[in-house]
C-alpha cells in the first residue's frame, strides 16, 4: 500500500486529497486551500471559454485553444470525481488493508511485491513522462509571447493586461501557474486507478495461490487418513473463504469502476478527438518551430494518457481469466465431489470477462486501444 499513499500524499499536495489524520484547524485550512484550487479550475477553464473564436480565426490557433479547453474539462471531471467519491475511495483503501485482502504469509508478500513494483514503476515513470512532456508544451507557448500584448495562451481577462508592463506580467505568470498545476494534478490522478488495478492484480493472483494451499491441506489430510468429518469441515471452511475472497475481489472491482466510469468515459472520447486533430495540425506546421514540439508534446502525453488505463485493465482482464488455469495446476482431483462441483460453478463464472467499463461502449482494453488509434488516423485522413 505504500505506492497508493505516496499517490495520495502528492494529491494532498495539490489540494485535491485532505489527509485523513487532518481534524479541526488543519482540516478548515486545507479545505480553504482545497476551494482555492477548485476555483482557480473554474477560473481558467471561464477564461479559455470566453475568449473563444470560431469566426476570422487561424485553424491552428482554434484547435490550440480548443484543446486547452478539452484538457481542463477533463482535469475539472478528475477533481470532481476524487472529491465527490471521497467516501468510495477511502472504502477501496481500507478494503485493501482488511480481512480477505491482508496477506497471510510471506508467500504471499512477494507475489503481491510484483505488482507493487509495477504500481510503483507507474507512480515514477508517467508523471516523469507527463511533465517533461507538459514542460516542452509549455515552453512552445512561452517562446510566441510578446510582452506586453501576446500572452503564452489564449484568454479573457476583466481587464486590459496591455496597459503596463507588471499587469501583463502577472497574468502571464498567473496563465503559466495554472497551466503547471493543473497538468500535475493531472499527472497525479492519471496513475490512482491504474495502481488500484495493479494492486487487484495482486490480490487475483494471491486467490490463485491460496487455491494450491487449499487443495494441498486437503490432500495431505486425506493421505493421514483425518476422520472424515474433520475433513469434510475443514474444507467446507476453506473453501467458504475462499469464495468470499473470490467475491470480494469481484466486487471491489465493480465498485471502482463505478467510481471512476464518468471520467474514463470522457478521457477515452476527449482524447481520441484531440489525437486525430493534433496530429492534423502538427502535419501543417514547420517542424523546426518550439509551436511544433510543443504541440508533439502534447500529442504524446495525450497518447500515454489513454495508453496507461487501457494497458492496466487489459492486464486485469487476464488476470480474471488465468483463475480457471490456477485451478487446473492444483491436485484438484483429490478433492471431495462437492468440493469439485463448487469448483465447476467457479470456473463457468470464470470465464466471463471482468473488464473495466463506461457507458454501453467503452471498454478499458489493449484492443481498444489500437481501436482508438485506428479511429484517431481516420479522421485525420478525412480531415486531410
Amino acid at each position: 500500500m505504500q505506492v497508493l499513499t505516496f499517490n495520495f500524499f502528492l494529491l494532498s499536495i495539490m489540494g485535491v486529497w485532505k489527509p485523513r489524520g487532518w481534524h479541526g484547524i488543519k482540516a478548515a485550512l486545507y479545505y480553504i486551500y482545497q476551494t482555492i484550487t477548485i476555483i482557480l479550475n473554474h477560473l481558467c477553464l471561464l477564461s479559455l471559454l470566453l475568449d473563444l473564436q470560431f469566426k476570422n480565426i487561424e485553424l491552428g490557433d482554434l484547435i490550440d485553444n480548443l484543446a486547452l479547453v478539452f484538457t481542463i474539462i477533463i482535469i475539472r471531471q478528475k477533481i470532481v470525481c476524487i472529491i465527490g467519491n471521497r467516501p468510495g475511495i477511502t472504502h477501496i483503501l481500507d478494503s485493501l488493508k482488511n480481512s480477505p485482502f491482508k496477506l497471510e504469509d510471506s508467500k504471499e508478500e512477494f507475489i503481491f511485491s510484483r505488482f507493487e513494483k509495477l504500481a510503483r514503476n507507474i507512480i515514477t515513470y508517467y508523471p516523469l513522462i507527463y511533465l517533461s512532456t507538459l514542460s516542452v508544451h509549455s515552453t512552445g507557448f512561452i517562446s510566441v509571447m510578446d510582452p506586453p500584448y501576446t500572452l503564452p495562451y489564449k484568454g479573457w481577462f476583466p481587464y486590459n493586461y496591455t496597459r503596463t508592463t507588471k499587469t501583463y506580467w502577472v497574468t502571464a505568470v498567473y496563465q503559466i501557474y495554472i497551466v503547471l498545476t493543473m497538468g500535475s494534478i493531472n499527472a497525479i490522478s492519471d496513475i490512482l486507478l491504474p495502481c488500484i488495478i495493479c494492486y487487484m492484480c495482486g490480490h487475483i493472483h494471491i486467490l490463485r495461490y491460496r487455491f494450491q494451499v487449499m487443495a494441498e491441506k486437503l490432500r495431505i489430510m486425506s493421505k493421514n487418513n483425518e476422520p472424515k468429518d474433520k475433513i469434510i469441515s475443514t474444507e467446507r471452511k476453506l473453501m467458504g473463504d475462499w469464495v468470499k475472497y473470490h467475491i470480494d475481489i469481484l466486487n471491489l472491482v465493480k465498485f471502482t469502476n463505478e467510481i471512476f466510469s464518468s471520467v474514463i468515459f470522457i478521457q477515452y472520447t476527449v482524447s481520441s478527438l484531440l489525437l486525430c486533430t493534433i496530429a492534423y495540425l502538427l502535419s501543417h506546421m514547420e517542424p523546426t518551430t518550439m509551436r511544433f514540439a510543443g504541440n508533439s508534446a502534447f500529442l504524446t502525453a495525450m497518447f500515454f494518457e489513454i495508453l496507461l488505463p487501457c494497458y492496466c485493465a487489459d492486464k486485469l482482464t487476464f488476470e480474471f481469466l488465468d483463475i480457471s488455469t490456477g485451478i487446473y495446476d492444483t491436485n484438484w482431483y483429490h478433492l471431495s465431489n462437492n468440493i469439485r462441483k463448487s469448483i465447476v460453478i467457479i470456473l463457468r463464472k470464470s470465464y466471463r470477462p471482468v473488464t473495466m467499463t463506461s457507458g454501453f461502449f467503452i471498454v478499458l482494453s489493449l484492443e481498444s486501444f489500437t481501436k482508438v488509434i485506428k479511429l484517431a488516423y481516420t479522421i485525420y485522413n478525412v480531415l486531410e
